[in-house]
């Protein structure tokens, strides 16, 4: 598949308080759940973006390219920037993950992948009960957009009903990330 894959790990956690990627779920960290999944799937290029040296040595051993934010307090908008600037030239498409959605399923993210290869001038992005959720798949026409995104805007933008489609994802808790210690709790309680 031509997809690159871009993983956005060098967030703030600024409502969790502390690093919420290095939280333990089930003995590991957040951020190696997708992680984990992407290393095992073909795509063109294989990328995280960080600022963390435990993330990037752990992606690095697992066959991805860290690519170093040293912009990380402008937003999101800059490390998709920086994803989309350093992706493979041959890529159709980006498929961009969050990095603090542990409970995302390789099924889903094979399920995106197989709708954007039927229909790879559309972004497909899951919809989990009625609300939109990530990964997304953007195709490669939508790469200058991402170079007009500001501070925390995300792709999500650029999705209206003309442009894209929607995988309707059964299980909503793949939909959960952690933002704050409450969402740790409830994940961790589970």
């Amino acid at each position: 598949m031509s997809i690159s894959a871009i993983i956005m790990a060098s967030g703030m956690s600024e409502r969790m308080g502390e690093d919420k990627l290095k939280l333990l779920y089930k003995g590991k960290p957040i951020f190696q759940y997708v992680v984990d999944i992407v290393k095992d799937l073909d795509f063109v290029d294989k990328i995280i973006v960080t600022n963390d040296e435990e993330i990037t040595k752990y992606s690095v051993d697992n066959g991805l390219r860290a690519i170093k934010n040293d912009n990380f307090r402008v937003g999101k908008s800059e490390s998709i920037k920086i994803g989309v600037k350093n992706s493979s030239k041959d890529t159709s498409g980006y498929m961009f993950f969050v990095s603090d959605q542990p409970l995302l399923s390789k099924k889903t993210v094979i399920q995106l992948i197989n709708c954007f290869e039927q229909n790879n001038d559309k972004i497909v992005y899951p919809l989990f009960n009625g609300k939109k959720g990530t990964p997304t798949i953007f195709p490669i026409k939508h790469k200058e957009s991402f170079f007009e995104l500001k501070g925390n805007q995300g792709g999500l933008i650029l999705i209206d009903a003309d442009n894209s489609i929607s995988v309707r994802i059964d299980t909503e808790e793949e939909h959960f990330d952690i933002d704050t210690k409450e969402d740790y709790k409830k994940l961790t309680s589970e």
